[in-house]
């Protein structure tokens, strides 16, 4: 990533803004099932080949940062809810991803025993944190 950064500062004027914006570091996603008011959370899903690409991509951030081609303008932690109708369709949501996360053990149960006894007018809620990142391009 850190190649990726030194060509996006090829591409920028100087002092021009970058923004990131990635899954957060330590939040991963969570699924509830809601209905009304109500919010039952079911699990947060997980993904064991996730973290080493996020360490890495933090990693890159500090060493552009550490040898000056960028400064840090700030960063903010951010978060969205998406509404879906069934567990079919979380199923084609999570797939989405280049490398879906899923449910620990236990969690798919779980899902399916609130889904069995929802109310009417229930969705499946899940919540992504995520980071952005604000840097600006420094040199000539």
């Amino acid at each position: 990533m850190v190649h990726a950064l030194e060509r996006a500062r090829q591409a920028l004027l100087p002092n021009s803004p970058l923004v990131l914006i990635q899954p957060h570091q330590t939040k991963r996603p969570l699924v509830a099932v809601t209905s009304g008011r109500r919010r039952q959370l079911v699990a947060a899903l997980v993904n064991s080949t996730f973290q080493p690409r996020l360490d890495a991509a933090v990693s890159a951030i500090r060493t552009v940062v550490d040898r000056g081609l960028f400064s840090r303008l700030g960063t903010s932690h951010q978060q969205f809810r998406v509404q879906l109708v069934s567990p079919a369709a979380l199923r084609r949501y999570v797939n989405l991803a280049p490398t879906p996360s899923r449910f620990p053990a236990g969690g798919r149960q779980r899902l399916n025993d609130l889904w069995r006894s929802r109310t009417d007018g229930a969705r499946i809620e899940v919540t992504e944190s995520f980071t952005v990142f604000g840097l600006r391009r420094l040199g000539e």
